[in-house]
């Protein structure tokens, strides 16, 4: 058989199986796990010494937004410093295939508002290099990059494709538009091209939270059961795959939250329930079903019960035969408060924002001058009158959420002392006086905006425990201004297996399994998720007691210099994908060794190459007066229910308030304070 290429010797071994950790050595040859055994007797070409270290397979991100990070950085930071070695992306129903030329600027404008991706990096950054879905696979497929990365095909390009600027013109307030049966038949066919070309699946959205820049819903959000169940069968017919969306389970129409119908939510969930079930009659695990199972941030009984009702969907898509699992939070989403980021409280001040400006021009540090008691002392005043007047008072409302909001923890696990509001009570100031000296000194704040009904962790942890559930919904590679959670699969070792104190921990074994085989198994990836020969050689080698989450900061890093948040993690000693060094102690070795991963279980003679003949066209007939009048009172509406919830809502205020509108996300033009 000959050497290995490479041994780690003499590590901790936790497998991806689930089955009890011991000390061994694994050995790789052609890419593949050759042995793993207590002792491997031959020597490989290179070798490491793993004693006192973890060794565990590569983890498995199965719910990121890399759609266009792929075409500039093959790195896919952050999140191959996190341990990552397979990054599944298309989720939520957004993506850029398939797209014709003439829709690229439409797709790129939507994805800025529900993914906070600045359309300016989109259009500038992506190679562009493809039109149908299979093109874009190809265009993935002849790039390497620092991991291995997997492709699902949205709902919002698909209707793009088909319908043009109709794409969400039947998820309007109030419109009750029913696509045609051929429109349906359409997109069924490039699903199933898409999937026989190597596509894992498709997804969608389903809540009000997901909206383009005008307040719409993202195209498909309010879609029927004949369309999702024809998608379905066309994964099934092109041999199998994944079905994946974000829901809120609320949204029969498109209305602000707190005038939905209850009675109407209960049979919108029924009928949700009903044609999840009927997949699984149909095709049985062949098109496995996953959703992000969040809630809100209402009292904990209401989260609960909504917890409930999640999980018992799970239970019975299994009874009927299916495969589902729903992805569940590591840690809360929250948004990220510093000086230097596109969202924070004092961006409403006059002040502020002509000290940023002077500091940039002359190249001086900007905390300096936030020291300035003078400075300081205007930036608090003009903030605090800001929640007088129009929007600035709503830009006021969605930063200044005390109760909720915390200094930055590497737990994301406060306790209910540590919020703004009681430190502020504490200490006889006022809460706006106490966030501005933790961001000058500390330099950042956190506040949560969703699964956060309990104030802790708890329902997570029971969610964790459950056999479908599993992590997920980090949203890598997207919502880079607002947020940073790429590195959930780091903080489910730090977290929840090593310093968790506000309640149980989970074990190793069971969540190394979580975060590899049980997502190989989830998304049809037979060949990884696990430390055992005949597998690809994907692999970690980790240092538990010294891994730490390190503060959040706001980098220009992006295309065009455009800023995201980012968060490193210590503690990775090394990361083979394919058996090749990709991280050594922390630092990236400039190795490219990943490739695109086709869906294994694809039909290519399934493939019918029709999508050009069933793209329709872009524009629509000019709106007669009356139609027009229609279509901006179905605008008002839609902006009504824009607010809901979460970094989408957060965005659009921000364009609405302190950006330019001709600079793109995060330009940032003065407020007077005459207009405050």
């Amino acid at each position: 058989a000959g050497s290995p290429d490479y041994v780690i010797r003499g590590g901790t071994i936790v497998d991806g199986t689930g089955g009890p950790a011991f000390v061994g050595d694994v050995a790789v040859s052609g890419g593949l796990i050759s042995e793993v055994a207590p002792h491997v007797e031959a020597r490989g070409a290179r070798e490491y010494d793993a004693r006192g270290l973890h060794v565990t397979p590569g983890w498995i991100d199965c719910h990121t937004h890399f759609d266009a990070q792929v075409s500039w950085d093959p790195y896919l930071t952050p999140s191959t410093g996190n341990g990552v070695t397979t990054c599944i992306f298309g989720m939520c129903g957004i993506g850029f295939a398939p797209c014709q030329k003439d829709r690229r600027e439409f797709l790129a404008h939507l994805v800025e508002a529900v993914e906070d991706l600045p359309e300016v990096v989109l259009m500038n950054g992506m190679s562009w290099d493809w039109e149908t879905f299979e093109e874009y696979l190809d265009s993935v497929g002849r790039r390497s990059y620092a991991c291995d990365v997997a492709a699902l095909v949205g709902h919002a390009p698909l209707r793009t494709w088909v319908l043009g600027k109709r794409a969400s013109a039947s998820d309007r307030p109030g419109v009750d538009e029913a696509l045609q049966p051929h429109e349906i038949q359409a997109m069924a066919q490039i699903v199933q091209d898409a999937v026989a070309a190597g596509a894992l699946g498709f997804s969608t959205s389903r809540g009000l939270f997901h909206r383009d820049k005008d307040g719409w819903l993202t195209p498909g959000t309010l879609a029927g059961k004949n369309e999702l169940l024809s998608i379905a069968r066309a994964i099934a017919n092109a041999g199998g795959g994944i079905f994946q969306w974000a829901t809120d389970f609320s949204s029969y129409d498109d209305l602000p939250y707190a005038k939905l119908n209850p009675e109407k939510v209960w049979q919108y969930r029924q009928d949700e329930f009903e044609w999840m079930k009927q997949i699984a009659r149909e095709h049985g695990e062949k098109v496995a079903l996953t959703w992000t199972l969040g809630w809100g941030n209402e009292d904990p009984q209401t989260s609960r019960q909504t917890v409930e009702m999640q999980v018992g969907i799970l239970e019975e898509v299994k009874a009927e035969g299916g495969l589902a699992k729903a992805q569940v939070f590591a840690r809360t989403q929250g948004f990220l408060f510093s000086f230097t980021s596109r969202l924070h409280p004092f961006l409403v001040s006059e002040t502020f924002q002509r000290t940023q400006a002077r500091c940039k021009k002359i190249g001086r540090h900007l905390l300096a001058d936030l020291r300035d008691p003078e400075i300081k002392a205007s930036i608090l005043r003009e903030t605090q009158e800001s929640r007088k007047s129009g929007k600035w008072a709503e830009l006021y409302s969605v930063t200044t959420t005390w109760p909720m909001t915390y200094r930055w923890t590497a737990h994301y696990e406060p306790g209910n002392d540590d919020n703004i509001k009681v430190m502020a009570k504490k200490a006889g100031k006022a809460p706006l006086e106490i966030a501005y000296d933790i961001m000058v000194e500390e330099g950042c704040l956190w506040r949560p905006f969703s699964a956060w009904g309990t104030r802790d962790l708890s329902l997570n942890h029971e969610l964790f425990c459950h056999p479908q559930i599993v992590p997920g919904a980090d949203d890598a590679g997207a919502h880079y201004t607002v947020f940073a959670d790429a590195a959930a699969p780091s903080h489910m070792l730090t977290h929840w297996v090593r310093d968790r104190t506000h309640g149980p921990t989970l074990g190793l074994e069971y969540t190394v399994r979580k975060l590899t085989r049980e997502i190989a198994e989830l998304f049809g990836l037979p060949d990884r998720g696990a430390l055992l020969p005949g597998l690809k050689a994907d692999i970690n080698v980790v240092d538990l007691e010294k891994m730490e989450m390190q503060r959040p900061y706001f980098r220009k890093d992006l295309p065009l210099g455009a800023g995201r948040w980012l968060q490193d993690v210590s503690g990775y000693k090394l990361t083979l994908v394919s058996g090749c060094e990709t991280v050594r102690d922390g630092v990236p070795t400039g190795a490219f060794p990943g490739r695109l991963v086709r869906n294994p279980r694809r039909q290519p003679g399934k493939w019918s190459g029709l999508s050009h003949e069933l793209a329709g066209p872009f524009d629509t007939q000019e709106l007669s007066a009356a139609d027009a009048a229609e279509a901006e009172a179905q605008r008002l509406r839609a902006l009504e229910g824009a607010g809901a919830m979460g970094t989408s809502a957060a965005a659009r205020v921000l364009r609405d308030t302190v950006e330019d509108p001709q600079g793109g996300a995060g330009a940032v033009h003065a407020a007077p304070l005459s207009k405050l």
